[in-house]
């Protein structure tokens, strides 16, 4: 398993193949797009706690996109993880507010101006794995079994729908657990902001 620095160096690519066996390089890539999650969030949200409705499913996404990304199609991981994150909050915008979302593509004056991704120092990427890793291990703890595998089913990019078929249980129990999961998200990431 490479170390910190080795990590740090990888492209998001290796990254995101790393990610499917490798909890550290889910971490890396994890920190390195929350920003951009943070920001969409904020774009796309009619309030505060909108913007951490969506900040939530944008992580789930970012987490669900490392499981599928394919490295052999000679795409950008930014570009794919950005589509997908984008589409997940728009979709989500229309179908709770029905009202027009903002079409405007800040992603591409955001690579050009190199404003992508913040500079950071080594203690505060060593911090901030740490939190992500506490957040990670809390989230988990509070976590029940079916809960457990309800998420799960959902990062490997399978429906409500299949997730209820492959458990044997309601769509609304699916429904039902991912609200508690967000919830459950949400308090840890409170408690550690």
């Amino acid at each position: 398993m490479p170390g910190n620095t080795a990590l740090s160096s990888m492209t998001d690519e290796e990254l995101a193949v790393l990610s499917k066996n490798s909890v550290e390089a889910e971490a890396e890539l994890l920190k390195r797009y929350f920003r951009l999650v943070r920001f969409h969030a904020g774009r796309y949200a009619a309030t505060s706690a909108d913007a951490d409705d969506l900040t939530q499913e944008g992580l789930i996404t970012l987490l669900r996109v490392m499981k599928q990304f394919d490295s052999s199609q000679n795409t950008k991981f930014s570009s794919f993880a950005q589509v997908c994150i984008i589409n997940k909050m728009r979709s989500l915008v229309r179908s709770q507010q029905n009202t027009a979302v903002p079409e405007e593509d800040l992603i591409r004056k955001l690579e050009e101006k190199g404003e992508f991704i913040d500079s950071e120092t080594p203690e505060s990427i060593l911090m901030q794995k740490e939190s992500y890793e506490s957040c990670r291990t809390q989230v988990m703890a509070m976590l029940s079994d079916k809960e457990w595998n309800i998420l799960q089913n959902i990062l490997q990019g399978a429906s409500y729908a299949e997730t209820a078929e492959r458990l044997h249980i309601s769509i609304k129990s699916v429904d039902n657990a991912m609200q508690r999961i967000r919830r459950k998200m949400r308090t840890v990431q409170d408690s550690n902001d």
